[in-house]
């Protein structure tokens, strides 16, 4: 689970707890739900339609009483729009792949090849070794973006013959062949990963995240 995942479940923890909270300090939200419960009982014992009814109604206005709480919809509405805007910015459909890394070495270079392949990778869950990271990328078309974490050194090697190349904040550059960049105090970094880059035709966009 990536940070934005964790951010948007703990917060939805808390807009649960607001409900369950609200609806412990509202009397008469615990008086109806009895009295639900309650006809509900005798309506199972004694199978009497007049006490199911009762029961069925007590139910349906503890519903409309949950409805009238702002903390009951924020609890439907956050999650169901953090998703839509989570699975807008990160597509797994329509020939978008995304890579999660564990495990890359200075030493043992991970290399990935795709002929036509557009790819999202995120270096969030990636585990970081002191002697540093290694990442290759080779394909002939499809656009590549890279997601590095807020502390994570880079030292970049990117070439495209026919494409934009977006890193970070810096101007993006179109059809520039091979482009370098290294962060600053990239020697100082805990977390660093070298990430080379070949691409034919398409672009390649580097952010934080």
């Amino acid at each position: 689970m990536n940070k934005k995942l964790k951010a948007i479940f703990i917060i939805e923890i808390f807009i649960v707890l607001g409900l369950i909270f609200h609806v412990i300090s509202t009397p008469r939200m615990w008086v109806v739900l009895a009295l639900a419960i309650l006809f509900t009982i005798l309506a199972t014992r004694s199978r009497a339609s007049v006490l199911r009814i009762i029961s069925f109604i007590f139910w349906a206005i503890s519903v409309m009483i949950l409805f009238t709480v702002g903390w009951f919809w924020l609890a439907i509405i956050f999650p169901t729009i953090a998703c839509i805007v989570f699975w807008k910015n990160n597509p797994r459909e329509g020939g978008v792949k995304n890579f999660s890394y564990e495990d890359i070495s200075q030493d043992e270079s991970e290399s990935i090849m795709n002929e036509n392949q557009n790819d999202i990778i995120d270096l969030d869950d990636v585990t970081f070794k002191p002697s540093g990271n290694s990442l290759s990328i080779k394909k002939m078309t499809g656009n590549t973006k890279i997601i590095v974490p807020e502390d994570v050194g880079v030292s970049l090697d990117l070439t495209t013959n026919a494409g934009l190349v977006k890193i970070f904040n810096e101007a993006a550059q179109i059809n520039a062949g091979n482009v370098r960049y290294f962060s600053e105090n990239l020697d100082q970094a805990e977390k660093r990963i070298k990430i080379n880059i070949r691409v034919d035709s398409g672009n390649i966009e580097v952010i934080r995240g």
